[in-house]
């Protein structure tokens, strides 16, 4: 190759190197996204979380309740209690490409951190249906206790918990054999929501009647108790692990407990009814579902306190995990 080729092939790589350093200037900031259930439209609502801004509204069944995401499918569940179904909605098109019947009343589900099966409580059945993800089909019913409620899956995706809210127990679910395989009980009446921490640990269950968080060791099953503000049923948690949040609808509160000393950080005050509630990792915020203000409270994961609200929502619910990365 002569110095004349050599300088068009040096120049040409010069002009490549300048354009692609130009195309990743201008590449969007990535910014994740919320799926929040609205019971009073049976739709999903879709939050920017650049901004707070509502994307869009997408139609699935009646009174919305749940919602689950798989990031390895890049799809959410959400439950519709009102039609006992589950949409499937595909987060990148967000549009709905499957309808699953389950049985009565389904309330919460969680996705396996494999993405291999979604877990649902059908509530007025006593029963839990296992989806397979990727027939996107139910493929077994479990008799669980009395009201089953909400459900997170342990981070292993070995185990499923699930919170008897008339029986005082979790239910604790094999899903290599998607069987009960042993019963946590509660102290006090009506456990409603569930987390886990993220080193597979600890669970963390609001009792409503006893206006306490449950905190569970998942290895020997003790059980120590963490007086909060009264009718808690909500429970998010830190990506980092230092902080459980719980919602308590009777006092409009957000409760803040340190998971190492197991304090009571703060109390904050959010809108009317705060029930579901997830923690975005890139934000560093907590967003939670104030189902009777319509709203959905910002709250900074830094200075605990709230930032923004989100308005023109008809009863959010939003138990479980429904904020997406991208």
């Amino acid at each position: 190759m002569n110095d004349q080729n050599v300088s068009k092939v040096l120049k040409g790589c010069t002009l490549a190197f300048s354009c692609a350093l130009t195309m990743l200037a201008a590449a969007p900031v990535c910014a994740s996204q919320a799926f929040i259930p609205e019971y009073g439209r049976g739709t999903v609502v879709v939050l920017d979380l650049a901004d707070n801004k509502i994307l869009e509204r997408i139609k699935t069944g009646t009174s919305t309740w749940g919602v689950t995401v798989d990031a390895t499918r890049k799809v959410a569940y959400v439950t519709n209690s009102g039609s006992d179904d589950v949409s499937v909605i595909d987060t990148e098109t967000r549009k709905v490409v499957a309808t699953i019947d389950v049985e009565r009343n389904p309330t919460g589900l969680s996705a396996t951190a494999d993405g291999r099966k979604v877990y649902v409580a059908n509530a007025d059945a006593n029963t839990v249906s296992v989806i397979d993800a990727a027939t996107r089909s139910v493929i077994k019913s479990i008799a669980v206790q009395k009201s089953p409620r909400c459900i997170v899956s342990h981070p292993s995706s070995k185990w499923v918990y699930v919170t008897n809210n008339h029986s005082s127990s979790i239910s604790v679910i094999s899903t290599e054999t998607d069987e009960v395989v042993s019963e946590i009980p509660v102290v006090g009446e009506k456990p409603y929501g569930i987390a886990v921490h993220p080193d597979g640990k600890t669970l963390y269950v609001p009792v409503f009647e006893a206006n306490e968080l449950a905190v569970i060791d998942i290895e020997t099953k003790k059980t120590a108790t963490i007086p909060v503000s009264a009718g808690p049923q909500g429970v998010g948690i830190s990506d980092d692990g230092k902080d459980v949040y719980v919602s308590s609808v009777t006092e409009n509160v957000v409760t803040v407990i340190d998971t190492a000393t197991m304090q009571v950080k703060t109390r904050i005050a959010v809108g009317n009814f705060p029930r579901g509630m997830s923690f975005d990792a890139r934000t560093k915020r907590m967003y939670v579902a104030t189902t009777r203000a319509n709203t959905v409270t910002v709250i900074d994961g830094a200075t605990y306190q709230p930032i923004a609200t989100v308005d023109d929502l008809l009863w959010p619910m939003a138990f479980g995990n429904f904020i997406v990365q991208r």
